[in-house]
């Protein structure tokens, strides 16, 4: 259970992030907030892959055991 914790947490994370992203993107308007929101954007989407990727590599070692 512990393991699905942390990806919820993982997705809980990203989804933040992902939002802030749109915030920036909608209320701001210059290059430097639109590079700014697609930083943000890439960090959250990457945070998500890493989150689904750590999920699977633990669950594998949990059932190997």
């Amino acid at each position: 259970m512990a393991n699905e914790r942390t990806l919820m947490s993982y997705y809980r994370a990203a989804l933040a992030l992902l939002g802030i992203s749109a915030f920036i993107f909608k209320f701001y308007v210059s290059v430097l907030f639109t590079v700014l929101s697609v930083v943000v954007l890439l960090a959250g989407l990457g945070l998500a892959i890493y989150g689904t990727l750590r999920y699977f590599r633990f669950q594998k070692k949990i059932l190997r055991k």
